[in-house]
């Protein structure tokens, strides 16, 4: 594990911020609940957007290079002293904050504690608990730190993918699905360990046809339980938080636009993020690949906008990958080694970077240590709130 500091570009070229932005939102109150309407047509200014402005001090961390070790770059989740991750095609590995490889979570197949797909998951280890969500099932999967298969949470529904919220110590779990029409009666609810339902809300205005393109995600960045459905077609929809004292979802933030585009949105502690969707393209090899999404994001306090070229400036300033999270109060990046190499090496041949002559060597360091034949990077750090 390597913490860094920030390793910022010179103060004499000072680049437009956030706060020289113009205003592109308004709040307004809506059957008593304050949200904030972004109007696209305002947003015009693009910026480099250091990371550290909504994370503190970067950790970067190489992971185990055993061959059990060994995973592609796909979902990550991390807590104060794990990290899990998992791809469609191998199983769950748990990792210590150090890198070290601890054990897989679980199997691939049909049988008790198994799984073919996994679409979330949740690490709880306080209580000595990992939760995993697979696909198109009635269940989620319960096992300990140290990969022990221990029990079920029936779910009262099949449900096609799903996000959730437990509270081991009440044994309560928040349910959001992807509802499907004429298949599923709720969208959210609360239940029991044995399935069940303790409070719900219908399906009925959210469902959407079949369509397993379609998403429901919730990032767990704030105390609040967000949930948010990106589905096709496109349109103009709306963030909401899950007020389980309420039972009720409470609209916080949508946008207007001429035309609705594909998106998601990102809460986090003083912004939000939506994210543009691009298609895949092809490279000059044949081999499609995901581009860096377009994105903007919102101040939720000054509701100043802007496009955002996100930076990693602990790093000097390299771009972040094409796919990042910012899931369970982290920023998290999972990066294969060459494309981590590539990025330093692009900030070290940049003569215009304006590093100072006492950071260079640092990225120099790294860059030199990167073995590109071993196991991925995991960059990590912690979402902060500063308002």
């Amino acid at each position: 594990m390597v913490p860094l500091c920030g390793c910022t570009q010179s103060a004499e070229k000072k680049a437009l911020g956030l706060d020289d932005c113009l205003v592109v939102a308004s709040k307004s109150l809506i059957n008593g609940d304050t949200v904030i309407t972004c109007d696209f047509s305002l947003v015009k200014d693009t910026i480099d957007f250091p990371l550290s402005n909504i994370m503190s001090d970067l950790e970067m961390i190489k992971l185990e290079n055993s061959d059990s070790a060994l995973v592609s770059r796909y979902h990550t989740f991390v807590s104060e002293n794990y990290m899990g991750v998992y791809t469609m095609e191998n199983e769950y590995k748990l990792f210590d904050r150090q890198g070290n490889f601890l054990c897989e979570i679980g199997r691939k197949g049909q049988g008790p504690g198994e799984y073919m797909f996994l679409y979330d998951s949740q690490i709880d280890e306080k209580n000595n608990r990992i939760y995993l969500m697979p696909w198109m099932q009635k269940k989620i999967l319960v096992y300990n730190l140290q990969g022990k298969f221990l029990s079920d949470i029936p779910l009262p529904e099949f449900v096609p993918k799903a996000r959730f919220n437990i509270n081991t110590n009440k044994q309560i779990a928040t349910i959001m699905i992807l509802p499907f029409k004429g298949q599923n009666n709720y969208v959210v609810w609360q239940q029991d360990f044995q399935g069940n339902i303790l409070q719900r809300i219908s399906s009925e205005y959210f469902a959407l046809e079949p369509d397993y393109g379609n998403e429901v995600i919730s990032y767990r960045n704030t105390q609040n339980i967000d949930f948010y459905l990106a589905g096709w077609p496109d349109k103009q929809d709306t963030l909401y938080y899950y007020m389980g004292n309420e039972n009720r979802l409470k609209p916080v933030f949508t946008f207007t636009a001429t035309e609705p585009f594909s998106h998601w949105y990102i809460d986090l502690p003083d912004h939000v993020i939506t994210i543009i969707a691009q298609q895949e393209r092809m490279d000059e090899n044949g081999q499609f690949y995901a581009p860096v999404p377009k994105q903007f994001i919102v101040d939720k306090r000054t509701l100043k906008g802007a496009y955002i070229k996100p930076v990693i400036d602990q790093l000097g300033g390299i771009s972040i990958p094409s796919r990042v999270l910012y899931q369970d109060g982290y920023f998290i990046a999972n990066m294969y080694p060459h494309e981590l190499k590539d990025g330093l090496g692009k900030i070290i041949r940049n003569t215009e970077n304006n590093l100072s002559e006492q950071k260079l060597p640092n990225i120099k360091t790294l860059y030199e240590d990167i073995d590109e034949e071993g196991n991925n990077y995991i960059l990590i750090g912690k979402l902060k709130s500063v308002k």
